[in-house]
């Protein structure tokens, strides 16, 4: 599980928690959300609130579930709260509460519980082929071009640089290499027309494939060496290379889905005291 998740609750507690709602006798406090909530507008608030009462209703009905006793679930909680104890004590120099422990329990219960519905989920290949037949638009492509790139400041710095690309043994190496030594990632990846400027676009798509531009490309991020490593003309992905992709937005949106409406059904029958 990505680190990034826990960060609200590693830097949120505040030195005496108050209580914000009570949902089926549990109290949720102001320890797992950000300081300076009191200050949002009153519909963030509310839209605040109804998060945290939904997320405490889906993760109680998971905590209590056979989920949390296998040995993936508890290896999974393990880990994490070591990693946001070690956050939180660097932070704020105390030890995490039982509600922020808990409420790490239940991102993890959620996160495995997705995991495995999304295993269980099935898609038919008719209800694959209806969506690609049905978006036609989703699955058209520009002119495309895939590109490494260096940018410099000046003309001068730009034309030294293709002139020493042109000289290499291996123009694959040393552009990664030069681009590096300006610390740059060099592989740029591929662009539709309209997602690179259009100078720089036109240049690129007239050269054959593997081929490095002789002349820098000016554009309002400096001059541009571009090293054309493929292209395509417009046309549009077949149902064969879309397929698997489809048929993974389709399971995880009926795993949303059913989240949802398990959800909601939680909230209609819960018991919630502000």
């Amino acid at each position: 599980m990505r680190k990034s998740i826990f960060v609200i609750i590693l830097i949120s507690s505040l030195l005496f928690s108050k209580t914000l709602v009570t949902v089926n006798g549990h109290k949720i406090d102001d320890s797992i959300i950000p300081r300076g909530y009191e200050k949002l507008d009153d519909t963030t608030r509310a839209n605040l609130m109804e998060h945290l009462i939904k997320e405490e209703l889906i993760q109680a009905e998971l905590l209590k579930s056979p989920l949390v006793n296998n040995t993936e679930f508890k290896r999974a909680f393990e880990k994490q709260k070591r990693i946001a104890q070690k956050e939180y004590k660097r932070v704020s120099g105390k030890n995490l509460t039982k509600a922020q422990i808990r409420n790490i329990k239940g991102s993890i219960a959620l996160m495995l519980y997705q995991q495995k519905e999304f295993q269980k989920a099935r898609v038919t290949n008719q209800e694959v082929k209806d969506f690609y037949y049905n978006n036609q638009e989703k699955f058209q492509y520009p002119n495309s071009i895939e590109i490494a790139n260096i940018i410099v400041k000046t003309k001068q710095e730009a034309r030294n640089i293709i002139a020493k690309l042109k000289r290499a043994h291996n123009l694959d190496k040393e552009f990664i290499k030069i681009a590096r030594e300006h610390r740059q990632n060099g592989y740029m990846g591929w662009f539709g027309e309209g997602m690179a400027p259009a100078n720089l676009f036109n240049i690129a798509y007239r050269a054959k494939p593997k081929t490095l531009i002789t002349k820098p490309i000016k554009t309002k991020y400096g001059y541009h060496i571009v090293y054309l490593l493929n292209k395509k003309h417009a046309g549009k992905i077949s149902y064969k290379d879309a397929k698997e992709k489809i048929k993974f937005m389709l399971k995880r949106k009926k795993v949303l889905e059913a989240l949802q409406n398990k959800i909601d059904n939680l909230y209609a029958n819960a018991e919630i005291v502000y």
